[in-house]
């Protein structure tokens, strides 16, 4: 565990890539992440620094996802995971409403230490993505073959970054790849290109790419395992083309510039100078309906 500012200094100092970092210690520190950019690059600087001074509380769906991705990356041995070190399932038969229940709530929670109460149907959830993304015979051989917890840190046109892809297989398969949780039949490859390009998605790829070539492991591939999190919980392993790598770069070292512009310019408020509006592409498709 981390604590101090000179503790959280001396993990970053030097650059390269850092072991078995909490997700709580590596967001606590300084670079830039992929978020960060992301705000960056779909909005404005001035509200990636509120964002990430003011990080808001968590949704359900992030929870969750946290949850899947701790089940599926936890493994301990061949057949056993680790969520029981992290998660504890909250008693069922609990009548919160009553003082009596209360109090039982209160010592269950005491009880746990630092594992974090999840219900039943969550617990279910988490193990049948779990077993979903083991069974998948695509994704299984980099499951097998990363290594997780493993954060990168370097230094990118003057901008301090970092970056903490879910599966690291650089050593055997020259492959990064990313875990994301999906909603039931969204797991298609038109719907996932949809949101990634969305949603920005792509500068979380381009971030991690550009950082382990920075830090001399370069990647061939990036994949994503999408994993449902319904039943049947069925997954998909998709990647992206060279294409698709090279823009995620691109728009990366973008918002890094961007960032980098603002910096320059003196934290103006708001979105900066004026900017050209023009027409896109789709827009020529449109049929106007009276």
């Amino acid at each position: 565990m981390i604590g101090s500012k000179e503790e959280i200094k001396s993990i970053i100092k030097g650059h390269g890539i850092r072991e078995n970092l909490t997700l709580e210690e590596y967001h606590r520190l300084e670079p830039k992440s992929a978020h960060f950019l992301m705000d960056v690059a779909l909005r404005n600087c001035s509200k990636a620094v509120r964002n990430h001074a003011h990080p808001k509380e968590p949704t359900k769906a992030m929870v969750n996802g946290t949850l899947i991705h701790t089940a599926i990356e936890s493994k301990k041995t061949k057949n056993t995971f680790r969520i029981a070190d992290y998660y504890a399932i909250e008693p069922t038969d609990i009548n919160k409403r009553t003082k009596a229940g209360k109090l039982e709530l209160e010592e269950f929670h005491k009880s746990i230490g630092d594992r974090i109460a999840i219900t039943e149907d969550q617990w279910n959830m988490a193990v049948g993505c779990r077993e979903a993304a083991w069974s998948d015979i695509y994704a299984k051989p980099y499951l097998e073959a990363a290594k997780f917890e493993r954060s990168g840190f370097t230094t990118i046109n003057g901008v301090d970054v970092k970056a903490r892809p879910d599966l690291d297989c650089y050593e055997k398969q020259r492959t990064l790849v990313d875990i994301k949780t999906r909603q039931k039949d969204k797991s298609d490859p038109e719907s996932w290109l949809r949101d990634w390009w969305a949603y920005g998605t792509y500068i979380q790829a381009g971030l991690q790419l550009l950082v382990w070539e920075k830090l001399n492991m370069p990647c061939e591939h990036y994949y994503y395992l999408l994993v449902e999190v319904e039943e049947p919980y069925d997954t998909n392993l998709v990647y992206l083309d060279e294409e698709l790598m090279e823009i995620s770069r691109e728009k990366t070292l973008d918002a890094i510039e961007k960032w980098k512009s603002w910096i320059g310019a003196g934290l103006p408020k708001g979105y900066g100078k004026p900017q050209q509006l023009s027409a896109k592409p789709w827009m020529r498709n449109y049929e106007l309906i009276l």
